[in-house]
């Protein structure tokens, strides 16, 4: 439910168009892909979100020029507070990927929003 809510933040905000696929969530007027990242800033077990960046899915990204939007927020009732917001290209992060996957099947990386922000 809140990724959807951070999804639709970032359509508002950059003018995006829903295009849901297996490694992107939209598109920008010109058609490039976007995936949307957020993280929860108040969870209940008192830690901060992580961004979860899943390798296959960002080389693909990468190659396709496509862009990430982080989203951090805080859960608010059955909403959210965006509490920034920035549009990043893909092929501009440097990653360290490792395993643990989990239900994706790729190595993974978690950025806290610091690193981001």
């Amino acid at each position: 439910r809140y990724g959807r809510l951070a999804e639709e933040a970032a359509q508002r905000r950059y003018g995006l168009d829903a295009d849901h696929g297996s490694w992107h969530d939209a598109r920008t007027s010109d058609g490039r892909p976007v995936e949307v990242k957020a993280a929860m800033l108040n969870r209940r077990d008192g830690s901060e979100g992580r961004f979860r960046i899943f390798e296959d899915y960002h080389e693909r990204l990468a190659e396709e020029r496509g862009l990430y939007v982080f989203v951090p927020y805080r859960a608010r009732g059955r909403g959210i507070q965006v509490v920034d917001m920035r549009s990043v290209d893909a092929g501009a992060l440097r990653l360290k990927f490792y395993g643990a996957g989990g239900h994706r099947g790729s190595n993974q990386v978690k950025i806290h929003p610091r690193r981001i922000f």
